[in-house]
């Protein structure tokens, strides 16, 4: 365990922990419901890469205080945690909700040298996302997709549904193209995901992850800055291979 420091950002608190080392500063965001607990050991490895990793828990979210939940204010904390650990033009690393931050970042800072999001890519929300349906049959998956995650939401705290909410809400293609800096996005097999859906939704899933897929090629197209890998994982490849994840980034890094 590093040294963990508690922080305010206007009235929240944040916590946060410098893993040490004295080479490039990284900060890395974690995924939604999870803490800064899920990067112990990859942090480990970025220490011995020569790196000074430094990780946080995100509002509401482990040791940090509640709060409500909006991209502009989580903007602000991590903004709050760079400031506080004097990081030095961070690399910003974020997981799933935390990558979808990572890509925010990305378009409000030209001087960061790589952000990335690791598997953040949302849920579908609208018919026209699930690629290869004819129109009543992506009608009926976006009804049936919408039940089934309402239905998993139930019993969940309002504070994380609120988040699904903004997620649900986010043009995160829209922030690929407005990055300012290197933004990495990183997928795991996506049908790895699969196995929480029902049979009969599986195809709907899986329309929807070709879908994102074209999305995702053509802004790596449309913008210089936007790049794209992926890992043979699940949703979590920091967790799941995390030396794959290091070589990936620092090659990305010496590009």
């Amino acid at each position: 365990m590093g040294a963990i420091r508690k922080l305010m950002a206007g009235d929240v608190p944040i916590v946060a922990e410098d893993h040490g080392g004295h080479g490039r500063d990284v900060l890395l965001l974690h995924g939604g419901g999870r803490t800064r607990e899920d990067w112990e050991v990859f942090a480990g490895l970025l220490v011995d890469d020569g790196f000074r990793p430094v990780s946080m828990d995100l509002r509401g979210h482990g040791e940090s205080g509640q709060a409500p939940w909006s991209w502009r204010e989580a903007l602000a904390d991590v903004a709050a945690v760079v400031t506080e650990y004097e990081l030095r033009r961070p690399v910003i690393v974020g997981h799933s909700l935390g990558g979808m931050v990572a890509a925010l970042w990305a378009g409000e800072h030209p001087e960061c040298p790589l952000a990335v999001n690791l598997d953040g890519h949302g849920n579908p929300t609208r018919p026209d996302q699930f690629f290869g349906l004819d129109e009543d049959s992506a009608e009926r998956a976006c009804r049936e997709m919408g039940s089934f995650l309402a239905e998993m939401g139930r019993g969940l705290p309002e504070s994380f549904l609120h988040i699904m909410r903004e997620i649900d809400a986010l043009d995160l293609f829209a922030a690929y193209r407005a990055a300012r800096c290197p933004l990495l996005v990183v997928s795991g097999d996506a049908m790895a995901f699969a196995g929480v859906f029902p049979e009969h939704l599986v195809p709907a899933w899986s329309a929807y992850c070709v879908w994102t897929r074209r999305r995702l090629d053509a802004s790596v197209r449309e913008s210089s800055l936007v790049r794209e890998a992926s890992l043979p994982t699940g949703h979590d490849p920091h967790i799941e291979d995390p030396e794959a994840l290091l070589r990936l980034l620092t090659g990305h890094l010496d590009r």
